[in-house]
């Protein structure tokens, strides 16, 4: 009987070891699975502060690239004018040279302007001031604007050889939808004005064309220099350009296509790219329209 109780004894005992050792385990384990659960967090929290600390760096490198840029474009523009305002003090020179003289004047004037325009629209979008202007917009009278201008401007840049093409959809003089003109031709502009910057021989194409699901698709197509796919990316990002090094060719600031961007997705619509290094590029802006609004509208 004696014997029978130690082996109960022994037997408890043991049960109670195996319970305990058990017990050991199993929080072992829930100790193991909880440090491995801190050190994912503390790596995933090291990744993310990497990542944190790489786009401050370049945050701040496109920061001074854009202050040095900015203070380039403005300086330019000011240099001339400041130049040729003092040459046509000079009582010497005679009536054809102060009307050349004026008019570099002229034209560095409305470069400095359009530069501040840029840099208020958009700190306007940014602030969410901005508002759209709906109304009729006759779509052949606008492009014939834009081509024409550019069909001028080219000269002044020394580009006469760079053919400027239009292409309508719709051959009829009254076809309109309903959008802010405005800013409309300020977005096909700034393409169209990337496109001529870019381009050194060849052509320029700026159309439209009508898709089924009630929009209708602008492009500017050009055999510019083109740009590697990926820096798709990042071209639409505010300062930044095809070509980033300090030593670029072309000049700019960086913000007409991020512009046109933010008037676009305040249409309503989608922008988009399509371009292979040295063969040239293909910028699209897809818009909604509402023919039967523009009806309602003008006939109120």
């Amino acid at each position: 009987m004696y014997l029978y109780f130690i082996l109960a004894l022994a037997l408890v005992a043991t049960l109670a070891f195996v319970i305990y050792y058990v017990k050991l385990v199993r929080q072992k384990t829930r100790m193991i699975a909880l440090l491995s659960e801190q050190n994912k967090s503390i790596i995933k929290a090291q990744k993310e502060l990497r990542i944190a600390k790489d786009k401050a760096e370049e945050s701040d490198k496109l920061k001074s690239a854009f202050l040095a840029n900015m203070s380039h474009e403005i300086r330019t523009p000011l240099n001339a004018i400041m130049g040729f305002s003092s040459l046509i003090l000079d009582a010497e020179i005679d009536k054809e040279e102060r009307a050349q003289f004026l008019n570099v004047i002229h034209n560095n004037s409305a470069r400095l302007l359009s530069l501040m325009d840029e840099i208020f629209d958009i700190a306007q979008i940014e602030s969410g001031l901005m508002s759209m202007h709906h109304e009729p917009c006759l779509v052949n009278e606008l492009l014939t604007s834009v081509v024409t201008f550019f069909n001028l401007e080219k000269s002044v840049t020394g580009k006469d050889d760079i053919q400027i093409r239009m292409r309508k959809a719709n051959k009829d003089n009254s076809f309109m939808i309903y959008t802010d003109t405005k800013k409309l031709r300020q977005t096909l502009f700034n393409l169209v004005e990337n496109a001529l910057k870019y381009t050194k021989e060849g052509s320029i194409e700026i159309g439209y064309q009508l898709k089924d699901n009630a929009m209708v698709e602008f492009y500017v197509r050009d055999t510019g220099i083109g740009f590697p796919q990926e820096r798709l990316d990042v071209l639409f990002q505010r300062f930044r350009q095809a070509d980033d090094s300090s030593t670029r060719e072309y000049g700019g600031i960086g913000l007409g296509l991020t512009l046109s961007l933010k008037f676009v997705e305040l249409f309503g619509g989608e922008m988009r790219a399509e371009s292979k290094e040295g063969q040239g590029s293909v910028f699209y802006v897809s818009l909604p329209y509402n023919n039967q609004q523009v009806v309602e509208e003008t006939s109120a």
